[in-house]
């Protein structure tokens, strides 16, 4: 990419990726042990998946009564006191299995043999599939801009200190594995070189395929990641010859490509089969995935269609936007501890700003004279592709239940961070004086408005001040410390993350 290089060498970006892991590791434990159990979205219904594989050796099936609506509300509203048992929620039976299958492992070990209580070790188990995450995007990114570490630090930064993402990595779910195994899909592609498919490549890419498809099905993005990249890679070796190939040669690489797809698309069905398999017996050849099973279990859950009936588009769309960013920042609980106003203002103002940066940094990659070489330009493609399919996954679940959970685009927290990370840089490396012009622009028009209005916004405006003061300082640092602004502002997400388990978690949810 033609971005300047960071002076970060090798060992020393080593040791920040440990510190981060570290880091990581500390906050997650404080929202593992602090958050009171069940009070993570869906927790005990997955909880009861592992403790049903762990007694009885094989699957649950998904019944009519195993999502108890209104017994559900009311655990919620009374804060899951222990005295109203969670047994009854069964409503993630119809999940893949392959992380309640080795939740099951883990259970046996620490519960029935180290007596640890539970749900903790489980938590626990969770929050280590969320470091190796980290590592495996670490190495992605690194593949991608191989020159750039504070890049890759950056992004897997923005992972570790996201608070939502800890609350949901420091639980019982199937989230985590499937973003580990995503993310290494997606490391081992952007890895490739477009000559490097080859039968035993697509083996192993296809047995990961199957184990992440084996863990969530919302995995499915990764596939449609290999499938592109399989694609790109066989135009670029065309590409590579001398002049247009020759017409025999087409049909042969042709047969290749669709070798090494039918190769991997094999090897993932294959891992698949016995649980599809078992499927269609139990639920009928038509909903292998349990889907239709599925909705008629939940049947009294607000669907997108009633919710528009009831308020209108508008208010769906305003609902998308505002509790989709909300809850992918912090919004704890079962959706139901949201944050002052002012934190999330705070947020949306460091977000735009991160945008703005991200947009100016890719206009100055198209402008540049010196091209990204083709490699980074295919690792960006699958990196969009990648976002572009989370979030149309994302879109698509909304338009048949009410879900405005920005935790479904946690797959695909790899580009969000790093598209975060690049804007924040972009920005603090740019001429400050169009920067701190905008900020006075904005203010104006914010001061104009409120006078107009009679209602002078005065902690914006201050927000607004502060951004631009804190921004001159960023600007002067990444000057003379390359990389150091980006620490600071991940540190301070930390501390965040670490005042959201003490001043809005604890006293909000336990009983």
């Amino acid at each position: 990419m033609s971005i300047a290089r960071s002076e970060l060498n090798e060992q020393r970006a080593e040791t920040v990726l440990r510190a981060i892991v570290i880091l990581y590791l500390v906050l997650g434990a404080l929202y593992a042990v602090l958050t009171p159990a069940w009070q993570v979205p869906d927790e005990p219904a997955h909880y009861n998946y592992v403790e049903y594989v762990r007694q009885h050796g094989s699957l649950p099936e998904l019944r009519v009564g195993d999502f108890p609506a209104a017994y559900l509300e009311e655990i919620k509203a009374k804060r899951f006191p222990p005295d109203m048992p969670v047994e009854a929620l069964r409503y993630e039976s119809h999940q893949p299995p392959l992380y309640y299958v080795l939740a099951a492992g883990v259970y046996r070990l620490a519960h029935d043999m180290l007596s640890l209580p539970m749900p903790l070790a489980l938590r626990a188990f969770s929050l280590l599939l969320g470091a190796a995450s980290l590592i495996a995007a670490y190495r992605l990114v690194r593949a991608l801009c191989p020159g750039e570490p504070v890049l890759a630090l950056g992004t897997v930064a923005f992972a570790a200190t996201l608070p939502m993402h800890l609350s949901m990595t420091a639980a019982v779910n199937n989230d985590v594995l499937a973003e580990l195994l995503v993310n290494v899909i997606i490391w081992q592609l952007v890895a490739m070189n477009a000559g490097d498919w080859s039968p035993r490549r697509s083996l192993a890419l296809g047995a990961l395929l199957g184990l992440a498809f084996m863990t969530k099905m919302q995995s499915y993005v990764a596939l449609g990641v290999a499938a592109f990249a399989l694609l790109w890679d066989t135009l670029a070796v065309w590409r590579a010859g001398t002049g247009a190939p020759a017409s025999a040669d087409r049909p042969s690489r042709w047969r290749g490509t669709l070798l090494q797809g039918g190769i991997l698309l094999g090897a993932m069905c294959l891992i698949s089969l016995p649980w599809l398999a078992r499927n269609a017996a139990l639920y009928g050849p038509g909903d292998l995935f349990a889907l239709a099973r599925h909705d008629q279990v939940v049947a009294g859950q607000l669907t997108s269609a009633q919710y528009v009936a009831q308020h209108g588009w508008s208010a769906l769309v305003s609902s998308l936007v505002v509790t989709t960013f909300h809850s992918f920042w912090a919004q704890f609980g079962w959706m139901g501890v949201v944050l002052p106003d002012r934190v999330y203002l705070t947020l949306a103002l460091l977000s735009a700003l991160a945008a703005i940066g991200f947009a100016l940094c890719l206009w100055r990659m198209w402008r540049s004279a010196e091209r990204p070489p083709r490699a980074s330009v295919r690792g960006l493609a699958l990196l969009l592709l990648w976002a572009a399919l989370t979030t149309l996954g994302y879109l698509w679940w909304n338009t048949r239940f009410l879900q405005h959970q920005g935790r479904y685009l946690f797959p695909a927290l790899v580009p969000w961070g790093l598209a975060f990370t690049l804007g924040l840089r972009e920005l603090l490396r740019r001429p400050l004086g169009p920067t701190l012009a905008a900020f006075g622009i904005a203010s104006l028009a914010l001061l104009a408005a409120g006078l107009i209005g009679g209602d002078v916004r005065g902690f914006s405006l201050a927000l607004l001040a502060g951004a631009a003061a804190l921004t001159a300082l960023g600007h002067w640092l990444e000057q003379r410390w390359p990389g150091l602004p980006l620490a600071c502002v991940y540190l301070g997400l930390a501390a965040f993350a670490a005042f959201c388990v003490y001043g809005y978690i604890i006293p909000n949810l336990r009983p």
